[in-house]
């Protein structure tokens, strides 16, 4: 099965900084797998998951290559980033309230990408609507649909970011640190979530966090990222019994207390016994 989303040797780089703020990262994800992209504040991470969409802010340049279902990201004009955003990727961040449109009722807003890329109408589209906050998990979705942004809670404006993210069925879904704002208890929620939904409809998953316990609720593979660079790629399971790089190492210690805290199962304990090594 050929890969959905292939990433080689890319740079971003700032103006005359001295080095680049990403520094030849490459992976490649395929088809219904789910990538674990993780690493501390300024690692880069966030900016690789810009950069895969085509929505890096002014003032940094790319070099290298991304190609999306075979169509290159990098260098390629506007319109045709368009066209990609919505159904080859898609992208979920961590505040809702910064995707969300504080003026205008969240039922038009998951409606909006389902008019403009899928051409629903009427019926047709509110019965789109109510379906992606089913699959989402958002109840009655007659009364939220109604509803604004600010009405909301954190969970639930972070489920209505995610319905908007699969209105347009995308092949890979990138998922820029989704739960950091929420509460342990939504946390798990949205993370079990994620995990279904990608399950299901077979897309692949691209996690970005600096949470090793977070990442190993989601992800199969890992890719570990310091001072721009992969510093280390595996399955999650040989990673975390065996890691090879002395910053993963520390990763996992901090992911033993973390885990702790969020009472993690599943996969999570498997972070504990690794980080217990």
């Amino acid at each position: 099965m050929s890969d959905v989303l292939t990433v080689s040797g890319l740079r971003v780089l700032a103006g005359g900084a001295a080095r680049p703020l990403v520094d030849g990262v490459s992976f490649a994800v395929a088809p219904g797998e789910r990538l674990g992209l993780i690493g501390e504040s300024g690692s880069g991470k966030t900016l690789t998951a810009l950069a895969v969409a085509g929505l890096l802010p002014p003032g940094l340049r790319v070099e290298g290559s991304v190609l999306l279902g075979g169509t290159q990201v990098v260098g390629a004009p506007e319109a045709a980033l368009n066209r990609l955003r919505g159904s080859a990727v898609a992208l979920v961040f961590q505040e809702p309230l910064s995707a969300l449109d504080p003026l205008m009722r969240v039922g038009r807003q998951i409606a909006e990408p389902l008019r403009r890329h899928r051409g629903l109408r009427g019926a047709a589209l509110r019965a789109g609507v109510h379906a992606l906050m089913r699959e989402v998990a958002l109840p009655e979705p007659d009364r939220l649909a109604r509803s604004f942004p600010h009405q909301l809670s954190g969970g639930q404006r972070q489920r209505v970011a995610l319905a908007m993210a699969l209105a347009c069925d995308p092949a890979v879904l990138v998922a820029d640190e989704p739960t950091t704002a929420l509460d342990v208890t939504v946390q798990a929620e949205i993370l079990q979530l994620l995990r279904r939904v990608v399950q299901e409809r077979g897309m692949a998953l691209v996690f970005v966090t600096h949470d090793l316990a977070v990442v190993a609720e989601v992800a199969e593979r890992v890719a570990v990222m310091r001072a721009g660079r992969i510093v280390e790629e595996g399955a999650l399971a040989d990673v975390v019994a065996a890691p090879r790089h002395p910053y993963t190492r520390t990763l996992l210690d901090g992911a033993r207390r973390l885990d702790a805290a969020l009472g993690a199962a599943g996969a999570g304990a498997a972070v504990r016994a690794g980080a217990g090594r």
